[in-house]
């Protein structure tokens, strides 16, 4: 395997630059194998594009990836002559850089290919950082509170299980309120997680409208607390791999 480790800054540990195609094939193999998310931010908007490998094949010098459920993502990324995708994959974040995007299609269904990464950068992933959830694909949140339900927006949270969440003016949840068995509304699933209130304030959101702004912490199964930000993790202290 060629690939040249990378200290990083303070925090940052085990970060791998590899470029052996063999292990880089190998990697993305598994990924497809494992049906693992691959993630892209795209443009100012923060569009976002969920997707899973398809076909690696490094003897052929291409990769080939479903296309999402957002029809303004899989145009935008058309659009580019390039995209960064990033997976959270056998406890690692890895990142790869995959140009020239084709519509093509596998398996007898409409997909993307790509040419085959030149480099993979791999990391440990730190667990304090607050990852932010794009506005165009928001994680929502179901909060049973007295006899009614509370809707509210996670804007923010990290693998600690700290986030933020914004919530109509109509009901304040004060600061020690714990809550049992809050529904968060993924792309991909519905997680169940406690939620436990640390602070509250009232704010004013972009429309003019009123709102309150809690921090809180969410408890649950690890697994959960993961699959709530994988997909929305570009980079954790992980430098993006260079343009070939």
């Amino acid at each position: 395997m060629s690939a040249t480790p990378d200290r990083g800054s303070a925090g940052t540990t085990g970060r791998l630059l590899v470029r052996s195609g063999i292990e880089i094939g190998r990697t993305l193999e598994e990924m497809r194998v494992e049906g693992s998310v691959l993630a892209a931010h795209l443009g100012e908007e923060e569009e976002l594009f969920l997707t899973r490998l398809l076909q690696v094949d490094e003897t052929g010098g291409s990769i080939v990836v479903g296309y999402s459920d957002s029809k303004q993502a899989n145009m935008a990324l058309l659009a580019r002559p390039t995209v960064v995708f990033s997976c959270n994959h056998g406890g690692l974040r890895h990142e790869f850089l995959a140009a020239e995007p084709r519509e093509t299609e596998f398996a007898g269904v409409s997909a993307i290919r790509f040419r085959f990464p030149a480099v993979l950068l791999t990391a440990q992933r730190r667990s304090s950082a607050r990852i932010p959830v794009p506005p165009t694909l928001p994680l929502r949140c179901i909060i049973g509170y007295g006899l009614g339900s509370i809707y509210a927006r996670v804007v923010d949270v990290s693998r600690g299980g700290l986030g933020t969440v914004i919530q109509d003016a109509a009901v304040q949840m004060a600061p020690g309120t714990r809550l049992e068995g809050v529904r968060i509304v993924h792309p991909e699933r519905v997680v169940t997680v406690d939620l436990e209130v640390r602070h509250t304030l009232r704010i004013t959101l972009q429309d003019g409208r009123p709102a309150y702004q809690s921090g809180c912490r969410f408890f649950g199964k690890p697994d959960d607390i993961e699959a709530l930000i994988g997909p929305f993790v570009t980079e954790l202290d992980v430098a993006s791999p260079p343009a070939t």
